[in-house]
């Protein structure tokens, strides 16, 4: 068989396009676009509308300077220190949607911190009276748990995000990944695990 003998009918109406040889221009008109928003601004649009409480302030107390290394090292992260280290790229990705959220919803970014800073100490809480009879201190118990400490809150924030049921045109693969750096920046803005000393 040769090429030409080869054919196709169609006899219903198209929406794509097809070419077979082409010799000119080809001309395509899009009438609807669907538009994927950002995974991160989605994730910080849910949790903003989810951690609706009282009124919140920054809270500004210790603004000694430290390296994401510090932390990691300070709080002994090992399952999640290559992620966090991956992920923190995207910081200043996330301080600009969080500032954007903030504009628009007043104390927004500061809801959202506070938020997931109580979900830690909750985690955190939980963690220590697993441990207290061993008599460690409470920093000892948190370094010796600090993935899980992560791996708790970062569930919490995926419950949140995915309980808000926005994301029909995503796939659950990229909102992970939204969410992934979401954790990492609130580990880097110390709203998850200890600050170093």
């Amino acid at each position: 068989m040769t090429r030409n003998e080869f054919k196709t009918e169609n006899s219903g109406e198209n929406q794509g396009v097809i070419v077979g040889q082409n010799s000119g221009n080809i001309n395509v008109s899009i009438q609807k676009v669907v538009k994927i928003p950002s995974l991160i601004a989605t994730v910080v649009k849910t949790l903003g509308e989810m951690c609706v409480q009282d009124d919140f302030s920054d809270n500004i107390g210790n603004l000694q300077e430290y390296r994401p290394d510090e932390k990691i090292e300070y709080n002994c992260v090992v399952k999640y220190k290559e992620i966090i280290k991956e992920f923190s790229a995207y910081y200043s990705i996330c301080e600009n949607h969080l500032n954007a959220y903030d504009d628009s919803n007043i104390s927004g970014k500061a809801r959202i911190l506070k938020c997931v800073h109580l979900w830690y100490l909750q985690a955190k809480g939980e963690i220590i009276a697993e441990n207290i009879q061993t008599g460690k201190s409470y920093i000892e118990i948190v370094r010796k748990n600090s993935d899980r400490i992560i791996d708790m809150v970062k569930i919490k924030i995926r419950d949140a995000v995915m309980g808000a049921k926005e994301f029909d045109t995503m796939y659950v693969e990229d909102i992970e990944l939204g969410i992934e750096c979401f954790t990492c920046f609130c580990f880097m803005e110390c709203k998850i695990l200890e600050r170093p000393i």
